[in-house]
């Protein structure tokens, strides 16, 4: 379980925008008398990707890239390529961007290896899926990854961070084809979100179970259904590397190691002293990346 601060309003590493008291307050109201409302109102919040505050810029010595797309039941996905060779996907978290895994670009170039990074539906210059312009889901997401590897080609590796990892853990389920994956600071189980959304937005169990209904309706199975750890065992899976720092208040260490122990062929690499933004530093982390483009390449 992923701990928060004292003040409800602040979760995980508060790299997310603050939720206003307006809101809270409004929330609270609907708690009491209008939950149906307020349900409603969570799942479109729920659905729409924060604006995280991270630079959009790639990092220095990342070479020109060339303009890449790929279109998931008609809707249009958004992407950038380097280099030649096997291709290697980037996969960034919710609320990302391409340049968030700007750092792994250029060793993978220079290992030999095609890379292409894409922004995910409602991210950025990626379309939106069946939602509202600025809104998407796990599943949409997991979809769009699957497309971009059918237009490219089958992967030696995806490497996805936090819901990047768990969509592309859901393509790969889905029959996409990847040699290795990546994961790092893969995201966790649904009960854990849920509980920091309803903390930081100030409802209660009415709305909260209203959501969860909503949330099932929309992706069209159960919530339950969509952790990492239901596919996990599966025998096909290819060799996973997941690397997470036990700091990271943004998802939890705990679901890595549950990962690893039921999924086969699979390592856990943990970093240490990340701190608070540890969910977020370990894309920069050079031990990381060293880490990755070793099982890569192996």
């Amino acid at each position: 379980m992923v701990e928060t601060d004292s003040d409800p309003n602040v979760t995980g590493s508060g790299v997310e925008p603050p939720v206003s008291p307006e809101v809270r307050h409004r929330f609270s109201l609907l708690e009491q008398y209008a939950p149906g409302e307020g349900a409603r109102w969570a799942t479109e919040l729920w659905c729409t990707p924060p604006v995280v505050e991270m630079s959009l810029r790639m990092p220095p010595g990342v070479p020109p890239s060339t303009p890449v797309e790929a279109f998931w039941e008609g809707h249009r996905i958004a992407g950038a390529s380097w280099g030649a060779g096997e291709p290697v996907y980037l996969v960034h978290g919710w609320g990302g961007c391409q340049a968030h895994l700007g750092t792994f670009i250029k060793p993978l170039v220079e290992a030999g290896y095609r890379v292409i990074a894409i922004d995910l539906p409602s991210h950025n210059d990626s379309e939106p899926g069946d939602l509202a312009p600025g809104r998407t889901t796990l599943i949409e997401c997991a979809k769009a990854v699957q497309a971009v590897v059918d237009e490219f080609g089958p992967a030696r590796a995806i490497i996805g961070h936090s819901l990047g990892a768990k969509a592309a853990a859901f393509a790969v389920a889905w029959g996409t084809s990847a040699q290795r994956l990546v994961f790092l600071a893969p995201m966790g189980n649904f009960p854990v979100y849920i509980d920091m959304f309803t903390a930081r937005h100030g409802f209660g169990p009415r709305i909260r179970d209203g959501l969860s209904r909503r949330l099932e309706q929309r992706i069209e199975m159960p919530l339950a259904d969509t952790d990492i750890s239901v596919i996990a065992p599966r025998a096909d899976n290819p060799p996973l590397l997941i690397i997470h720092d036990p700091d990271d208040p943004d998802t939890p260490y705990e679901t890595s190691e549950e990962i690893v122990g039921i999924w086969p062929n699979a390592k856990l690499v943990t970093t240490k002293g990340l701190g608070r933004l540890a969910h977020y530093r370990l894309l920069r982390h050079r031990p990381a990346l060293n880490a990755a483009l070793e099982f890569i390449s192996d």
